[in-house]
């Protein structure tokens, strides 16, 4: 994306100096939009780059001479600084995920599965029913980062068997219309063996029907797994 990013810019610096008066307004919008879609894209490195090199290393390409690094040598030393920033950025989500999850624990709104790394709260009170493991139910269900990043949201039927394990354990026993907010500690979420940023989960479930074999919706086609 970012690579995509600079070849804009540089066909801008191109296209500008070829471009008359009456184009010069777009070309200064368009030069100063590439330039905010590239400072969004560093911040989502997470990498603080050297502004002024930056513009530097641009300059240069548009004046056809040599990178310091060619484009392999600059994404692998990228990837490793990548690397470390992100196991800094894991640790202190980590604490972050921790001391939250203790200091909710004392809520007394809060249920706790598994201390310090499974709760709830119940958001809104079911009506009938107790959801078991063999049950297919539908769910209006929304999963967000503890950042605020929301990463899925969907109305559909779950094979409980094949949701993330942490999740099942937290909606069995949920009465129809029922709503929980479910907090999961990051080792319960992410694969151990996969770089991840440490970061709480948050879940908002709501049981719309129990089981899809006792009463099927006719607008849910599929049953899909999540995670």
């Amino acid at each position: 994306m970012l690579k995509k990013l600079i070849l804009m810019l540089l066909t801008i610096l191109n296209i500008s100096s070829f471009a008359d008066d009456k184009d010069d307004k777009d070309i200064k919008k368009i030069s100063e939009s590439i330039g905010h879609m590239i400072g969004k894209n560093l911040d989502d490195l997470g990498i603080e780059l050297d502004i002024k090199q930056l513009v530097e290393g641009i300059k240069k390409a548009s004046d056809k001479k040599i990178s310091p690094m060619d484009e392999k040598e600059c994404v692998a030393v990228l990837n490793k600084i990548q690397t470390k920033v992100n196991k800094q950025i894991s640790a202190k989500n980590l604490k972050i995920a921790n001391d939250f999850l203790q200091k909710n624990a004392k809520n007394k709104e809060i249920t706790e599965l598994e201390k310090n790394k499974l709760q709830y709260k119940i958001i809104k009170n079911g009506k009938k029913g107790s959801l078991k493991p063999y049950h297919t139910p539908i769910v209006n269900l929304q999963g967000r980062y503890m950042n605020g990043k929301v990463f899925t949201k969907m109305e559909e039927s779950l094979i409980l068997s094949e949701t993330l394990p942490s999740l099942q354990k937290a909606i069995i026993g949920m009465k129809e219309n029922e709503k929980r907010r479910i907090f999961i500690h990051p080792k319960l979420f992410y694969d151990e063996d996969k770089e991840n940023l440490g970061l709480l989960v948050i879940f908002d479930v709501e049981i719309i029907n129990l089981d899809t074999k006792e009463k099927p919706l006719d607008h849910i086609a599929n049953q899909n797994t999540i995670f």
